[in-house]
């Protein structure tokens, strides 16, 4: 129990794009969300589809609790949101995500990659500026009972996140 606490309380959250540490162990372990044999093939409009999934729902963001629809049962915290937006075998955390991604320059961003750190990850959807510093992104934030939103982050919010690609992901 004492696990549980801990992941609870360090939960991913960008409620006010404030840095918080994710627990070192994969709250997937504790949670027995649903799998599927393996990666799918995702294109970016799947990917803007299964995440619209979750907004329509208004999933509430927990590290202790699945959300299971028509695209299979995944965590309902950040990780797990593009765990099931990409259509991975099961929820990942931000540590485990860069294992089916990989790092690409911010100006090859598209919509469907997805913006890391080690304390959050989000969906990218779209620039909000001709500079292409600000983008727009589906996210699953804190604290727990918040439903995941789309929102337009800072500059300086996006320059404290990594660019990354999943590896299955076509332009379909």
């Amino acid at each position: 129990m004492k696990t549980r606490t801990l992941i609870a309380a360090l939960a991913c959250t960008a409620a006010f794009q404030a840095p918080v540490a994710h627990a070192a162990d994969d709250p997937g372990v504790l949670i027995a969300c649903g799998t599927t044999a393996e990666d799918r093939v995702t294109s970016r409009g799947d990917a803007l589809v299964r995440s619209q999934s979750w907004l329509d729902a208004q999933v509430p963001y927990s590290q202790q609790a699945c959300h299971e629809n028509e695209y299979g049962s995944y965590r309902t915290d950040c990780s797990g949101y593009v765990s099931m937006a990409w259509g991975l075998t099961h929820s990942r955390t931000t540590a485990t995500l860069r294992d089916v991604a990989t790092e690409i320059p911010r100006a090859d961003l598209r919509p469907g990659d997805a913006l890391l750190a080690s304390y959050h990850a989000a969906l990218f959807v779209r620039w909000a500026d001709e500079a292409q510093s600000e983008p727009v992104v589906r996210e699953q934030t804190g604290p727990d009972g918040a439903p995941p939103v789309e929102r337009k982050w800072t500059a300086q919010t996006a320059s404290a996140y990594t660019p990354i690609r999943y590896y299955r992901v076509t332009e379909g």
